[in-house]
């Protein structure tokens, strides 16, 4: 059974509907008008357009002898929209009860749709519904002449709709290739106070100058990310620090990550392109190193005219560093996440599986895991000791490994630190990682062809639809399915090209800090656990730990401190470059 829910009305309609009511209380019903009002924008929800409209409808009554016992309104609703609640639950109402009378100020308020229309004519024609309007006349609705009058009203109301869309459509396109901002709500980093308003005292802003206090914010978030804090880290310390959005709210996970990626911050680099009519595209007498202002009804992107807040490069970064925190590439290794084992995901147990168990004898291969260990001392104090474990059971009670293996995570991280760090520093070495930063002319070649290839599509399912709707041949329909799957093809392998190349690229950009000796020591105190391992992970596929007397063992490091750890028994698999 299906139940109805109530609208609310807006308290100055109930309070017209009121005095409506209490005038038309001792009349027939059969005599009543039911008024309809409707606006299709209101941007500043003050319901200004359909007060007015309501207004000059109760004039209208009064003065034409209409018994007007209640006005339906629909703010801020298309016409072109057959499902609005006020006017359905009108047309309910005249064409089950005795009035039969709507009034409204012309077609259009009614109806700029051709289906919605032709319902409205059948119920004029079957249940003999009027329609009275202000600013047009009236059609009877129970002859041809009257039925086909109305019909090219409605024709002409949808016409209107239609021809302000493509002109919106058409000046927005146009704008776009101009680099113009997109109106709405004041982008974060954007909108510089350059003023106050003399009568509301309200701030002049300047939507296209940067603002340096959000600036610094977006490049924080950028700096944290890179080196591996994640999304909930970074805004709960954020929302502490009083630090809100553009409209003043709290941070969210999500949000954070879309805000930093947006492609309106990301410094232009997509080279010369032409418009629509071939000739070279305006926005590129925009300045250098504005930002990029996506089109994404077409999907083009022009040169903004606003400045950049982050280069690709910095932008592949945090995408790839975001991405490591949503999801793992192989779901067998365990994640490295922001905490206190960078090497997570990198460190497989060198052990092998004991006597008794099914595979006896065999290389165990099971990735370690962080753990803590508490020791107390004889003196009642407690040591705390960071180490890397062999599992024997997962989560879920499953064997997945020997238990017999486990190092000190600390000696472990500074020796395999040092071996990546010397790495780096090789002359050698860097000029092969190197090779990984060229990607950028690929990438914007990549861009054009699939801009192109997106333009294709659009035409061709354009001319799919058509042939659907009956205008052209439908022995073009079987050409043009295969056609439109080889384009969606193309642009799946070209795009997926282009992320495998920004995604080694971003990878690159996480560790390079160039080849001064010291420079990376330098670096690798500062930066954050993510950072690290990326940057071990560029070199190194895994590192591998094999059962030892570590308790007789000794390692110096480069610190010239003293650990309890046999480096020999671990075993560093490097990348092939």
């Amino acid at each position: 059974m299906k139940r109805t829910v109530a609208r609310k009305e807006p308290a100055w309609l109930v309070e017209i509907n009121a005095v409506l009511a209490d005038a038309v209380v001792d009349m027939d019903p059969s005599h009543w008008v039911y008024g309809y009002v409707r606006i299709s924008r209101d941007e500043k929800d003050r319901a200004e357009g359909v007060q007015l409209q309501a207004k000059n409808e109760v004039a209208y009554a009064a003065r034409t002898g209409l018994a007007l016992a209640r006005i339906l309104c629909d703010n801020d609703l298309s016409g072109a929209d057959a499902d609005r609640p006020a006017l359905r639950e009108g047309l309910a109402l005249v064409a089950s009860g005795p009035s039969k009378i709507i009034l409204a100020r012309d077609v259009a308020r009614l109806t700029r749709d051709y289906d919605l229309g032709n319902e409205l004519m059948k119920l004029g024609r079957d249940k003999g519904v009027r329609y009275v309007f202000m600013k047009d006349s009236e059609y009877d609705l129970a002859t041809g002449a009257g039925r086909k009058n109305f019909m090219v009203k409605v024709a002409e109301a949808a016409e209107y709709r239609e021809t302000n869309t493509e002109n919106l459509l058409d000046r927005m396109s146009e704008e776009a290739a101009k680099g113009v901002m997109q109106g709405g709500s004041r982008r974060f980093g954007y909108g510089k106070v350059v003023g106050t308003h003399p009568i509301t005292g309200e701030d002049i802003l300047d939507r296209y100058a940067l603002r340096a206090e959000e600036v610094a914010v977006l490049h924080e978030g950028r700096d944290r990310t890179i080196n591996g804090e994640s999304q909930t880290t970074i805004i709960t310390d954020w929302n502490k620090r009083g630090i809100t959005t553009s409209k003043g709210g709290q941070w969210r996970v999500g949000k954070l990550a879309d805000q930093l990626l947006l492609e309106a911050y990301v410094a232009y680099d997509l080279g010369e392109h032409a418009d629509v009519n071939g000739q070279r595209c305006e926005c590129l007498n925009n300045p250098e190193g504005n930002g990029i202002r996506v089109h994404e009804r077409t999907g083009t992107r022009h040169r903004a005219q606003w400045p950049a807040v982050f280069t690709r490069a910095e932008h592949d970064a945090m995408r790839v560093a975001l991405s490591a925190h949503r999801r793992a590439k192989d779901p067998d290794r365990p994640r490295q996440r922001n905490g206190e084992y960078e090497l997570t995901g990198l460190v497989e147990c060198g052990g092998v599986w004991p006597e008794g168990s099914e595979r006896a004898g065999r290389k165990c291969g099971n990735w370690m895991v962080g753990a803590m260990l508490q020791r107390k001392r004889k003196d009642d104090t407690i040591n705390v000791q960071r180490r890397y474990v062999c599992r024997a059971k997962d989560a879920t009670k499953v064997v997945c490994g020997c238990g017999k293996v486990f190092r000190d995570a600390g000696a472990v991280e500074m020796y395999v630190a040092q071996q990546v760090i010397a790495a780096h520093e090789n002359p050698q070495i860097l000029a092969r990682l190197d090779r990984g930063n060229d990607n950028a002319e690929r990438i914007a070649q990549l861009q054009q062809r699939i801009e192109t290839a997106a333009g294709n599509l659009d035409a061709e399912t354009d001319r799919r639809t058509e042939v659907l709707s009956g205008a052209r041949d439908q022995d073009d329909l079987r050409v043009l399915e295969r056609t439109i799957a080889g384009l969606k093809k193309t642009l799946k392998d070209l795009r997926g090209e282009q992320d495998s190349l920004r995604g080694a690229q971003a990878l690159a950009a996480l560790a390079d800090i160039g080849s001064t000796p010291g420079e990376l020591r330098k670096a690798w105190d500062t930066k954050g656990s993510r950072w690290r391992h990326e940057a071990t992970a560029r070199l190194i596929e895994k590192v591998v730990i094999k059962p030892a007397r570590v308790y007789a063992a000794k390692w110096v490091d480069q610190n010239g401190k003293t650990w309890r750890f046999d480096n020999s028994s671990v075993e560093i698999i490097w990348r092939e470059l």
